[in-house]
This record gives C-alpha cells, structure tokens and sequence, in this order.
C-alpha cells in the first residue's frame, strides 16, 4: 500500500545558481524532487498508536516523508527564531515608550498635554512612508541581510534616546524608528506565507505574533527592575530601558543575518543541502503556489491587484483590528489601576503581564485548531475578536460598572488582540499563495493602511487628559470593532463566492478534459485552497 503523488518525478538541471537565485528546468506538473513513500502495515501500526497521534496534534510534520520532516525542523527552528526574536525586540521598543511614560518619562519632559500621542503620531508615520518601499526592495534583494540591517540601525536610534535633551529629540528619533522598522512585520508576514501551506501556517503565523505579545510581558517587569536597580543613576532610570533595549536587539539583528532563509526560489541558507531546496520548491507546487518570487513588478501587474475585492477588503479589516487594538496599547489599563486604583508601580507595572499571558494561551490553542480546519475558518476567529472588543469596550465607555468586571472588560479588550492578527493575515497568505507579487503587496497594503488612521486618530480619540476613563476612545473602539464585523461578513461572502467558482471552474474542465492556460490558473488556486 503506498502514499503517492499523481505528478511524475523529473529529473532536474539547474540552469542558474547565482547568489540568491535557483532556477530549474521544470514543467510545472512535474514534481521537483520524489515525496512519495509506502505505507508499510508497520506504519500504518505506527500511526495508529496514541503517541503517533499526540505527535501529529502537537506538530504537523509527524506523517510527511523524512526528507520533508528534516528540511521542515531546519525551517521551523531557524525561521521562526529569527522572526520571533526580531518581532519580540521591534515590539518591545514600541512598548517601553508606553511604560517609560509611566514611569517618568512624563515628568523628565514635562508631558502635560498630548506630547506622549505626539510621539506615538510620529513613529506612525515614519511606519507608513517606509512600508511599501520596503517591501518592494525586499522583493528584489535578500530578506535576510536587508532585515538584519534594519534591526541593526533601529538598534542604534534606539540607544540615541538616551541623549535626547528635551521632546523634539524624542519626536525625530521617533520617526526614524517607525521609518526602519516599517518593513520588518509585512516582510516576516510575506515571508512566512512564503514557506507554508494553508493547513501549518495558522500556528506559525501565531508564534510569530506571541513574540510580540511576550514582549508585552516583559516591558512592565523589566522596567520595575531598571526602577529598582538605576533610581539612584546620574542617568533617569527610564533611559536605562532603552539602553537594554539596544543591548537586547543588536545580537538578533546579526543571528538574522546568518540564518534568515528568505523564499523557497531564492534560499541560499547554509543550513539547506541541495535536496532541502527542492523539497521547499516541490511544497509551493504540491499546494498550486507560485514558486517563482523575483518577478519585476510592472504598472501593468499592479494594476491587476485592484481588479478583485482583496486589496479592497482585507485592508479596512485589519485597520478596524489594529485602530482597535490602541484600547490596550495606549496605557488604559495602567493608567486605571494607578490613577484611579492607586495601585504602586510594583503592581500596575506587573498586572499587564497575566493580560498578555493568557492572550499567548488563547491564541495558541486557537491556531492549532484553525490548522487541524486547514485554514478554512479564519474568519470565526476574526469575528470573534471583533465582538470581544465590541463588548468589552461598550462596557468601558459607560465607566460605571463594577470594579470586578472593570478587570474582566481589560482582558476581554486584551487577550484577543494576540488571535486576531496571525488568523487575519493567514487568511490572506492562504487565499493568494497562487500570486506571490499580489499577496507581497496586498500584506503590505493591508498593514499600511491601518496605520493611515492611526497616525491621527489617537490624538484625537485618546487624549491624555481624558485618562484614565476615555470615552472617547472607548466608544470608538467599540464602534470600530462593529465596522470590523461587517468588513468580515463581506470578505467571507467572497471567498465562499470565489471557492464555488473555482470549483465549478474545476469540475468543468475534467469534464472537457483538456484545460486551456486561464483555467488551469484557476484550478491550480482552487487546490491551494483547499490544501
């Protein structure tokens, strides 16, 4: 009995192999290297066992071909390392401004009215010029020494906060910050879609997020201890937060540098042997992908991104996801426990930990089950955040509750902002794997224009002198969140649209039997979405 794929193994000659570039002599329905296995009664016993069937829930590379198994360990270890660490330290940076401001960044600057969105409005824009340039140049040049050198500059911008005299300093280095870090999170996103099919990249695009999330955790703690350890330092003890901040972030930023990947037609990494490579290649087929990802962009090309409803849609759902998030990211929950709780810096400091703890919780055993579904129910998870929020933030505007749902409405405000990011751009990595340039650029626009709104709307919305109640902010988070249910009510109507389409499209032509160029797109996007 044997486990076979139904395309012919070809014999494969490179035509290139320049620094970052693999080209093969491929027909497209010919398999790169042979995955196909026998299915042996000893391991059909073997997976029948309870621990086969523990391994294959943890981890989904348990019933692939060992060559498979051993190219993904290397992929997971290595990508994802480099991803988690980078996005933990970009996060970490954005965080300890927050809790810097708390802690007497406030008062050294003598931030009385809206400096501290100033700030935040600053760093959003550098974030929005820089994205879609960014990720333009990283499709065309290597993701791993362009991504290192981003994290090695913002490293050292961030290390010049310490010699910033007063807040215009602040506000320059600030933008230069959202400047370099703009292409990091879309450039990970794109390439971790780059690697992995529908049915793993939910847990990976989860992990990903988490290391955000985590660096949430530790910026409340790390600045208690800097409190602790540096109150009596010629240098403010919230300065020394930025200090360890670039001591953290300039190692990841040279491991990025050796172990990155890039994509699967472009890999040079020293860790894949030759037959790694092909198996990376034989992935992006098996799932109908694109393989290739140096294609020029053209007006042309581009042009043809705004022809379906993916540029339009998927883009106002992750700006009413991230514009929503601020109700946890601006300091309101900090600011409640100190100001109206009178709660000591040990406490209001450390709380925001068990908030970011169990959004790590929620978010992982949400993404194992969204793989086990294969991708195809992101938008319950989706639509889930959006009614959380909903919910909670309508409860916070009103003000006048409880002081026992007050602390349930902050983690109901919280913890799903750690699911709704990877399930939203898993979604969208899964239903354009088929166009690698137009899921490049529609990551990118997605992300860019949640921060269009963002740049403004906070200064407006969460002004400081409303701390810590917000009714304003709450009120629009709650009526955001309600903008987000629509908007993915709408993409989920599509897609269903689009998959009966593509099916249709399929079943037609292996009636005919002899498919001409357009269908055999079509179908080939049909399979990637439904593996």
């Amino acid at each position: 009995m044997s486990e076979r794929d139904s395309s012919s193994v070809a014999s494969h000659t490179p035509l290139t192999r320049g620094e970052n570039l693999l080209v093969y002599n491929h027909n497209s329905n010919e398999a790169y290297i042979d995955l196909t296995f026998d299915l042996t009664p000893e391991e059909l016993a073997r997976r029948r066992t309870s621990w086969y069937k523990f391994k294959i829930a943890v981890w989904d590379s348990a019933d692939k071909h060992p060559k498979e198994r051993a190219f993904m360990l290397k992929l997971d270890f290595f990508l994802l390392s480099s991803s988690m660490l980078g996005y933990f330290i970009k996060t970490l940076n954005q965080n300890n401004v927050a809790t810097a401001y708390v802690n007497g960044m406030k008062e050294y600057y003598h931030m009385d009215s809206n400096q501290y969105n100033y700030m935040v409005t600053l760093w959003t824009v550098g974030y929005i010029i820089g994205q879609i340039p960014s990720n333009l140049i990283l499709h065309r040049i290597s993701a791993r020494y362009y991504l290192g050198s981003l994290e090695f500059i913002w490293s050292i911008l961030t290390v010049l906060l310490i010699t910033c005299k007063n807040i215009n300093g602040i506000y320059a280095l600030r933008f230069l910050l959202g400047l370099t870090e703009a292409g990091f999170f879309p450039g990970m996103e794109y390439l971790i879609g780059s690697w992995y099919s529908p049915k793993e990249l939910a847990k990976r695009s989860t992990l990903f997020a988490c290391a955000g999330t985590a660096a949430g955790m530790v910026s409340g703690p790390l600045q208690l201890a800097v409190l602790n350890n540096f109150s009596h330092s010629k240098l403010p003890a919230f300065k020394w937060m930025f200090v360890l901040d670039a001591i953290i972030s300039f190692p990841i930023a040279f491991y990025t540098m050796l172990v990155d990947p890039n994509t699967p037609s472009t890999t040079n990494a020293w860790y894949f042997s030759d037959d790694d490579k092909l198996v990376a290649l034989e992935r992006r087929r098996r799932i109908g992908a694109a393989v290739n990802t140096r294609e020029k962009y053209t007006l042309k090309k581009i042009k043809s991104f705004f022809s379906t409803w993916h540029i339009f849609v998927f883009p106002l759902i992750f700006l009413a996801y991230n514009n929503a998030c601020a109700s946890t990211s601006q300091p309101t929950f900090t600011q409640w426990m100190k100001v109206d709780l009178k709660l000591p810096a040990s406490k209001y400091n450390v709380y925001p930990t068990a908030l970011s703890g169990a959004g790590i919780g929620f978010a992982i055993t949400i993404s194992w089950l969204s793989d086990a579904l294969k991708g195809r129910f992101n938008y319950v998870f989706v639509q889930a955040f959006f009614v959380s929020l909903i919910v909670g933030c309508s409860a916070l505007s009103y003000w006048n509750i409880p002081i026992g749902f007050h602390w349930f409405c902050y983690f109901l405000i919280g913890v799903p902002t750690s699911w709704g990011q990877p399930q939203i751009f898993s979604w969208v990595n899964r239903l354009l794997a088929h166009d690698d340039m137009k899921r490049n650029f529609v990551v990118v626009v997605t992300n860019t224009l949640a921060y269009v709104t963002g740049a403004w709307v906070p200064i407006f919305v969460w002004n400081a002198t409303d701390a810590p109640r917000y009714f304003i902010g709450f009120t629009y988070t709650a009526c955001l969140s309600a903008f987000g249910v629509l908007m993915t009510l709408l993409a989920t109507y599509f897609s269903k649209r689009d998959e009966k389409l593509m099916d249709k499209a399929a079943f037609d032509e292996e009636s005919e039997g002899s498919p001409d160029d357009s269908s055999v797109e079509e179908v080939t996007h049909s399979v990637a979405l439904k593996n």
